[in-house]
């Protein structure tokens, strides 16, 4: 059994997803939310395999939502559901770590599919914005690519993680002074003179989601 939980501040569309949902086999709303603060409370007490989600929510950003389940409730499944086709919304959501992203004028059959597809791990983006996303990846990783090179970007990631010098040099198999290198070289081409100033300048060009970095604090 699915259990799904469907978060909307539309009431005849959060009504609508639920009757939908409940007619399928295999699938039961175990809660519903208007808002972050009752998606929030709701969570500590029932538990989602899949959390269907509006981008624009009166009180908080879906996106936002997506990064706070991904980070509590690592398990749960994030579907967002919105009117926004815009590229930069999809970005922001696959950044957040959303599992699917599905616009409102698809098909009740579409919903379905795209539940029982992120429930098993698959990504579900409609077919006219896969194009623009792989796009914007891959000029993310070009734009990478130019300015460090992959042993430079790891140590980098690893630094994120908020590891020291000796546990980046255990993980990456190198010394610890092939560590201070990559780091020295780090610097130097991102124009930054501290961790923290690098990782912020990472977490601007979106080779990091904010989340994921341990913290900016030296």
């Amino acid at each position: 059994m699915i259990r799904v939980m469907v978060v909307d501040d539309h009431v005849v569309l959060r009504d609508g997803i639920t009757h939908v949902i409940g007619l399928e086999k295999g699938m039961e709303v175990v809660s519903e939310a208007s808002s972050g603060e009752e998606l929030r409370r709701n969570l500590m007490t029932c538990m989602a395999d899949v959390i269907i989600l509006d981008i624009h929510l009166q009180d908080v950003s879906g996106i936002e939502l997506t990064q706070f389940v991904k980070k509590e409730y690592p398990k749960c499944k994030v579907l967002i559901l919105t009117f926004t086709d815009q590229d930069h919304y999809l970005q922001a959501a696959m950044d957040a770590g959303a599992d699917g992203y599905l616009l409102k004028e698809m098909s009740i059959e579409e919903l379905i599919y795209g539940i029982k597809s992120v429930e098993k791990g698959n990504c579900v983006i409609p077919p006219s914005m896969t194009k623009a996303l792989l796009h914007n990846q891959n000029k993310k990783e070009d734009i990478r690519s130019k300015t460090l090179t992959q042993r430079e970007f790891e140590v980098l990631r690893e630094l994120a993680k908020g590891l020291s010098n000796k546990e980046i040099a255990h993980m990456l198999f190198i010394s610890d002074k092939t560590v201070k290198i990559h780091i020295s070289n780090i610097y130097k081409k991102l124009k930054v003179k501290s961790r923290s100033q690098a990782l912020l300048y990472a977490v601007q060009q979106q080779w990091f989601n904010p989340s994921d970095v341990h913290s900016y604090a030296e």
